[in-house]
């Protein structure tokens, strides 16, 4: 067997011996406990201030308070305006909210014509504004900032929410006299506060 040839079978050897123990290398490891950590929801409440209150007023006229809504009898050219104050709580370092009048604040007593009609009248021409801010329509919410961090915040909110059946033009009877004697429910007349992307 020549240099050459033996050689090559030694490096040969050599590269199995290499190959044949690669599984037995190993490498060092170890490990530690994480301190145990809490984390906390922050919290978006409210809750009404108090006794809301109605007044009423017949186009430019005297506001006058309204003891029993119920007992309103109301005709074109009125306008009831309530009034309530609400706390709102927040807790939430990135936490804003947004406040509207509940959906279906304003609806018929029953699915009778004339209480449909002036559910409608009324509905079209509602307004409400947020701590004396613009008026806004029912649906188109208003934001409300938040300060304070991540520390608890109460926020305090007054909505004045203006309901108007218009006293119109010469078109309007058709319209208004459908309503005669109709009935809306404001039980569900209630402020929501909905969570928006700060």
């Amino acid at each position: 067997m020549n240099k050459m040839t033996k050689g090559t079978i030694a490096a040969g050897a050599a590269l199995m011996l290499l190959l044949g123990t690669g599984g037995t290398l190993a490498y060092w490891n170890d490990n530690a406990s994480l301190a145990g950590q809490t984390i906390t929801a922050g919290q978006l409440r409210v809750v009404q201030n108090g006794t809301a209150t109605w007044q009423i007023q017949h186009q430019s006229g005297t506001v006058e308070a309204v003891a029993n809504i119920g007992n309103a009898r109301i005709v074109p050219g009125d306008k009831l305006i309530y009034t309530g104050a609400y706390n709102v709580t927040a807790e939430g370092q990135n936490l804003a909210f947004k406040v509207d009048l509940a959906a279906g604040a304003i609806t018929g007593s029953t699915t009778a014509a004339a209480d449909v009609a002036l559910a409608g009248r009324l509905a079209a021409a509602a307004t409400f504004s947020v701590n004396g801010g613009a008026a806004t329509a029912p649906g188109t919410s208003v934001t409300v900032p938040k300060t304070g961090g991540n520390a608890v915040t109460t926020t305090p909110v007054t909505i004045t929410a203006t309901i108007t059946w218009p006293f119109g033009d010469a078109t309007s009877p058709a319209a208004d006299n459908l309503a005669k004697q109709g009935k809306v429910n404001l039980s569900a007349f209630a402020l929501t506060v909905t969570q928006v992307a700060g």
